[in-house]
């Protein structure tokens, strides 16, 4: 048995994965640390984006975190990839999400200086090859006992 990698769709994620943490970087940023993420689609063509708000996002904020996270793709953060122990990596301030179990090691990955996250997941190698994106739109996802959810 071979196992053989489609290299063109392992790059189309790794472009959104990668976009989608300088996403929620930057939703952070502009929202508060209480925007926190709760789930994503990361695919060759899109991403799409749960997380933690309390009201829907204006369209004027939209555009300022999709201008915000173009800009910065587009500046070209090096990417960059690490390995130390759970207590190192938070106290470098690297984020983690969902309640997830992690061993005596993790791994972090860089976006420059906007994301440090716990993360296994493929990305690219510097910013600009994830970007620009575009966001199409932002609603809520709390019809059923999910309140505060926004996608």
């Amino acid at each position: 048995m071979r196992a053989v990698v489609d290299s063109s769709r392992r790059a189309a994620v790794a472009r959104s994965h990668s976009a989608t943490h300088v996403l929620h970087a930057t939703l952070r940023r502009i929202l508060g640390d209480h925007a926190r993420q709760q789930g994503s689609l990361v695919a060759p063509d899109r991403l799409r984006f749960d997380f933690t708000h309390f009201a829907a996002v204006d369209s004027e904020q939209l555009d300022t975190i999709g201008m915000l996270v173009n800009e910065y793709l587009l500046d070209d953060p090096d990417v960059r990839v690490w390995h130390a122990t759970r207590a190192e990596a938070e106290a470098a301030g690297a984020t983690a999400f969902f309640g997830e179990k992690y061993g005596d090691r993790v791994r972090i990955v860089d976006i420059g200086d906007a994301s440090r996250e716990l993360c296994g997941g493929t990305h690219v190698g510097h910013g600009a090859q994830a970007g620009p994106i575009r966001i199409y739109g932002e609603s809520s996802v709390g019809a059923r006992g999910c309140a505060g959810l926004r996608r």
